[in-house]
């Protein structure tokens, strides 16, 4: 791991250990507000998705999902069917999921494969994307095989994580755009874990499902009868568009080993990065990590992609391990990973679903968003600059964007709540 990302790790282990002491905790400045239109106005959505969906990179994958060459991930990203493959090369690329000649998508599904073979009219690709072979080759005509390959997407592979911009044409910079987030996630090391399961769950608009992801204040309300009364507390750490969501008793979550309460006795320096890791990890614009330890050190990984209209939306619920488990340590996260997306499909999203309601009767003008949701103003003030911002200005963007109001926040004065 690079220096600078260890130094933000130990800042942020530091500033949450500070506030448990102090029983303090960073408010913002004031409520913000959205209009509630922005959940179900479907120009809005189109600008939305031609600007942050087909311009920005977007994680798609985990590095493990493609396990060797000949792996593949279909998925759809806003009406975009996309294809990511590991070639026999062991670089991973994305193509759209679509055969050369008429557009027929390929394949839907996650696997592995030699090659890939159109289900209308049998034509073949490679893992590479090269068209291998075109049926009845004689009557159809002369074909340049050179140029009908698969159409590429760029495509970035760090940190154990897969980004593609699903614009070939695309100008931005992913080291820009990132701002230095994929150095930390290092810590992870994810090059390296298990997939466990993988999970499907169908919501409305894409926000307000992300919008779960973004703050702390909802949980022991909603899901009280799944994780109990817990300490609401959210402390906000922004890196240009992502952030990073810890409680002030973060810390004391898995094993010993890895609690970083050992500060007390040791330098911070002195810590595994395991016990740095703690919380949740937001990518922008639709990616969340939590960690967890069930059958080993794990996570789940949960992207929320938009749908082809403004009140669709489907999260991939993806479920790692950090170490093969045995027999009873895959029980313990498959139990795991049923209970987690069991707390999303029948509480999370049935109060997304209603909201979706409540937006699209236009009974209801804003939408709130408290001192304590700073995640939730940080997450909207960027999707409004993006979708205002013409296609040629993004790189710039993201290039100035360095630490804009990050210092600011991290060392605002704190506030002392009740616990």
């Amino acid at each position: 791991m690079k220096e600078e990302a260890r130094k933000q790790l130990e800042f942020v282990a530091e500033d949450v250990l500070r506030h448990f002491d102090a029983g303090t905790v960073r408010l913002e400045p004031e409520i913000g507000s959205v209009e509630s239109s922005v959940y179900t106005d479907p120009e809005r959505f189109d600008r939305e998705r031609e600007h942050i969906f087909r311009n920005l990179p977007l994680m798609l994958a985990m590095s493990c999902e493609l396990e060797g060459p000949g792996s593949y991930k279909a998925l759809q990203v806003a009406g975009t069917p996309v294809l990511i493959v590991r070639g026999k090369d062991g670089t991973a690329r994305a193509f759209l999921n679509a055969c050369s000649h008429r557009g027929a998508i390929l394949d839907e599904d996650c696997g592995k494969a030699a090659r890939f073979t159109c289900p209308y009219h049998g034509w073949t690709f490679g893992r590479e994307g090269e068209l291998l072979g075109v049926a009845y080759s004689k009557i159809f005509g002369e074909a340049d095989r050179g140029s009908l390959g698969l159409k590429p997407f760029p495509t970035f592979e760090r940190a154990g994580m897969i980004w593609v911009i699903l614009n070939e044409h695309s100008k931005l910079d992913v080291s820009a755009f990132l701002q230095g987030y994929d150095d930390m996630l290092e810590g992870f090391g994810f090059e390296n874990w298990r997939m466990i399961s993988r999970r499907v769950l169908n919501g409305p608009n894409w926000k307000l499902c992300f919008d779960a992801h973004l703050e702390f204040y909802h949980i022991p309300v909603l899901h009280k009868d799944s994780f109990g009364s817990i300490d609401p507390r959210t402390l906000y750490y922004n890196y240009g568009p992502h952030q990073r969501l810890a409680r002030p008793s973060e810390g004391r979550n898995g094993p010993d080993n890895v609690d970083i309460f050992q500060m007390r006795d040791r330098a911070s320096e002195d810590l595994p990065d395991e016990s740095l890791m703690f919380g949740e990890w937001i990518m922008f614009p639709n990616v969340s990590i939590n960690t967890f330890y069930a059958g080993g050190r794990g996570v789940i990984v949960s992207q929320v992609i938009p749908g082809e209209t403004v009140d669709q939306s489907e999260t991939i619920q993806l479920f790692l391990l950090a170490d093969e488990p045995d027999v009873a340590g895959r029980n313990e996260a498959a139990q795991t990973a049923d209970f987690l997306a069991k707390v999303v499909g029948e509480e999370d999203l049935p109060t997304s679903l209603g909201q979706q309601t409540v937006m699209r009767s236009g009974a209801m003008d804003r939408i709130l968003f408290g001192r304590n949701e700073g995640g939730l103003q940080q997450f909207h003030s960027w999707v409004e600059r993006i979708v205002s911002t013409p296609f040629d200005d993004l790189p710039s963007l993201f290039a100035s964007a360095r630490g804009v109001g990050d210092k600011a926040a991290m060392f605002r004065e704190p506030e002392s709540v009740p616990g």
